[in-house]
């Protein structure tokens, strides 16, 4: 079996859509688009010059979605093609003098085979599609099966077809003075006026951090922003807020304290609560939606490289987000709450105040 038909049957187990009626216009409508990305980023590329540091990184991940919706509609539409492609990296001769533009028309051609029905026009506007990328590839000096190599293991990281073990606490061979406790409760209560409500946080009947308002024109309840912090301790086992308030800095580990546990690290954490917040402001704070969009996913990813957190899986991730605002909506109907962190349980509780 070679490379392209392994990373199919992958590709296969990551698609959700599977069983929509409309699942062929959907991979062809995504071939498309994702060969829309790749010329995105020679244009990109071309206009910014050195200014774009991020070229070739952002170029192989267009390049890996684009062969993920391209196998999977080659399964889908035409059975045994993918056997049947050249794996080689092309001569100059084959690369054609424009397979950018090559390369859109083809993808453009799987749409309109796809939209009559043509299942011959199929077959042969993808195997042009797969000459043009390959082509594209070798001009871009971009190794296919690494690319795909990449998408596997992004796809996998955010949906993926085994069972989900989360990756271990961050702190688990700490002293027990330096980790987050596994299991304690905080009181979330609000005080100051009807005009400029405050949350105070109190742990073992001591106050921690600073009475905090929704610090906007338009209230919308972000006083209540640390359950956020509660949910990454608890889903990822990653806060260095919640450190900083518990104070349970990894002393004992200079690197730790200092370039995960230190100041960088903290702005890193309100920064990502403070985005995802937007995001969800825009969706009823997730109370009928329950996914959070792939590029947000990306780009927390993106915000987190060189810490700790992250080699957490994107699903995590997505956990946390969700399992937060759940709790967020909750002591914000309530005014209040107390809210208990079990850590070894995976579990945000949050009670109504006694």
């Amino acid at each position: 079996m070679n490379w392209l038909i392994e990373f199919a049957a992958v590709a296969g187990q990551t698609d959700t859509l599977v069983n929509n009626s409309d699942h062929k216009e959907f991979l062809a409508v995504g071939l498309l688009g994702e060969v829309g990305g790749v010329l995105a980023e020679f244009k990109k590329r071309k206009r910014e010059g050195p200014a774009y540091p991020l070229y070739e990184e952002r170029l192989v991940d267009e390049i890996g979605d684009t062969m993920w919706y391209f196998v999977r509609l080659a399964n889908v539409g035409a059975p045994g093609l993918l056997a049947q492609l050249s794996l080689n990296v092309p001569d100059s001769a084959e690369e054609g003098s424009s397979p950018l533009l090559a390369l859109g028309a083809a993808a453009g051609r799987v749409l309109e085979a796809v939209q009559r029905s043509s299942s011959d026009g199929l077959r042969s506007s993808l195997q042009d599609t797969w000459r043009c990328l390959r082509a594209v590839a070798a001009v871009a000096q971009v190794d296919l099966k690494k690319a795909s190599s990449r998408n596997r293991d992004k796809t996998v990281s955010r949906w993926p077809s085994a069972e989900r073990v989360a990756h271990a606490l961050f702190d688990e061979h700490c002293p027990a003075e330096e980790k987050i406790p596994r299991l304690f409760t905080v009181s979330f209560i609000e005080r100051g006026s009807a005009e400029r409500p405050q949350i105070l946080l109190r742990y073992k009947d001591i106050n921690i951090g600073d009475r905090i308002t929704d610090n906007i024109t338009d209230p919308d309840g972000y006083r209540y922003h640390d359950i956020f912090h509660f949910a990454y301790a608890v889903y990822l086992g990653w806060s260095p807020v919640l450190r900083s308030l518990l104070r349970s800095k990894r002393k004992s580990d200079r690197a730790a304290d200092e370039n995960q546990d230190g100041a960088r690290a903290v702005i890193i954490e309100e920064a990502i609560s403070a985005i995802v917040f937007s995001r969800a402001k825009q969706v009823g704070f997730f109370e009928t939606v329950q996914q959070v969009d792939f590029d947000l996913l990306k780009s927390i990813q993106e915000f987190t490289k060189g810490f700790e957190v992250s080699v957490a899986p994107v699903w995590q991730w997505e956990e946390a987000i969700l399992e937060g605002f759940r709790a967020f909506r909750q002591i914000k109907d309530q005014k209040g709450g107390l809210v208990t962190l079990h850590l070894n349980a995976r579990q945000l509780i949050v009670e109504r105040l006694r």
